[in-house]
């Protein structure tokens, strides 16, 4: 059973007793892409607090919690391996991140409020790239596990993958979810929140990388607790079950819920977004 295989099984073995029932899925391509739309590569940052990285520890992680092997050893601070026809590159920087880009980032991740002491600290940084992966799912839990690997070592203090920026411990701790064959999707899709007179926002950015466009919510009445909890339930739905929302349907999680849902040019986003009348 490949690494994606055993999730899916699990997903299609329990979608009868689903908190999603009372949504109706949807197509599963974007209009005009099903037949040319591929998986992306997936780029990531590992943020050292050192400026050199200790390869046996994540070699030792990797093995243990994800039983890939690697054998071939670091070479001028780079190892390339293959997993289940994915090509890995893990890259070692001796150098912080320059300009200062993900300090800067720190400001739209409200869930770590020490975000920019913390990374302001590293000295070098470990870039991650998956691609080659047969499905999005595929790709995100085999760089789920590499990143999870590299959290774990002694030196490390954060992820980024603009514009999220994540602590080395929340990481590690969501990647745990894998073990039971759960998604952890706030690893794979930044949720960036704003507020004004006018009312409280929400905005994806991943879901592209899954073939999806991007959601908004615009001006909500709701707290901005509920406008992200609700986020997520959807950004969990659209990537458990492969549903891509389509223009002028509605969804909800009853039956009495119907939210209108708008294809149109992003707020927050570039290109279009889905926008969820909630």
């Amino acid at each position: 059973m490949g690494i994606f295989d055993k999730f899916r099984k699990n997903k299609e073995e329990t979608t009868s007793s689903s908190e999603y029932n009372n949504i109706v899925p949807m197509p599963t391509a974007l209009p005009d892409q099903a037949d040319s739309w591929q998986t992306p590569m997936l780029l990531g940052f590992a943020l050292l607090s050192s400026e050199t990285c200790d390869w046996e520890s994540f070699i030792s992680y990797l093995h243990k919690d994800a039983e890939i092997v690697i054998e071939n050893q670091p070479n001028e601070e780079n190892i390339v391996f293959e997993v289940e026809g994915m090509q890995v590159v893990v890259a070692h920087m001796p150098a912080p991140i320059p300009n200062r880009e993900v300090e800067e980032c720190c400001q739209y991740n409200l869930l770590w409020p020490e975000a920019e002491q913390v990374v302001a600290t590293h000295r070098s940084h470990v870039i991650v790239s998956v691609s080659g992966a047969p499905n999005p799912i595929a790709g995100h839990l085999l760089f789920t596990q590499i990143v999870s690997s590299l959290m774990q070592m002694k030196d490390a203090l954060a992820f980024y993958m603009q514009p999220m920026v994540v602590s080395a411990e929340s990481y590690v701790e969501s990647a745990q979810m894998l073990k039971d064959e759960e998604l952890p999707v706030q690893l794979w899709v930044f949720i960036g929140l704003y507020q004004d007179e006018q009312g409280r926002s929400a905005y994806t950015r991943g879901l592209q990388n899954f073939g999806k466009y991007e959601i908004e919510i615009i001006h909500s009445e709701h707290p901005l607790s509920d406008v992200f909890e609700f986020t997520m339930m959807i950004v969990d739905y659209i990537i458990s079950y492969d549903v891509t929302l389509e223009h002028g349907e509605t969804i909800g999680f009853s039956e009495e819920q119907r939210l209108s849902l708008t294809l149109s040019q992003g707020v927050a986003v570039e290109n279009e977004s889905i926008k969820i009348g909630y």
